[in-house]
């Protein structure tokens, strides 16, 4: 089914104030970063099944780029600067892997789900989050 960045923003915007919660993904109810990107994309793309064994705080200790490489298996990879809204963001943080992931909204914003903000939020692409981008993907099609 053909879709647009518009209704990739649409959806993403139905999951607002959905609460943080690790390793869930549905709308409402509770999802992390990985889970509402993967339930926005299930919307239009079918069933995005993920190995739900990471732990919140897998990129502390592991070297792995697991969200990286997860990406890149569904995605097409582009350059940050290319990113359009709609795209998906991954950040990071020091030397660690990518370890966050949000959509890029129009307005120069950020629409994802941490647990410091306990929900799914959008705001604008702040200077605390530029820096951290690592790698940006487009949905297939």
């Amino acid at each position: 089914m053909p879709f647009t960045r518009e209704d990739v923003i649409a959806e993403a915007r139905t999951w607002l104030g959905t609460p943080w919660h690790h390793q869930a993904a549905v709308k409402g109810a509770g999802c992390d970063c990985i889970g509402f990107v993967r339930g926005v994309a299930e919307a239009f793309v079918g069933p995005v099944p993920i190995a739900l064994d990471y732990t919140p705080t897998w990129h502390l200790y592991r070297a792995e780029p697991r969200m990286y490489l997860g990406f890149k298996e569904r995605c097409e990879e582009i350059d940050p600067d290319d990113a359009l809204p709609g795209d998906i963001l991954l950040f990071g943080a020091g030397k660690g892997p990518a370890h966050h992931c949000a959509f890029l909204a129009p307005g120069d914003g950020l629409i994802h789900c941490y647990q410091e903000a306990g929900r799914v939020v959008e705001h604008g692409f702040s200077p605390t989050w530029r820096p951290r981008v690592r790698h940006a993907f487009r949905f297939p099609a």
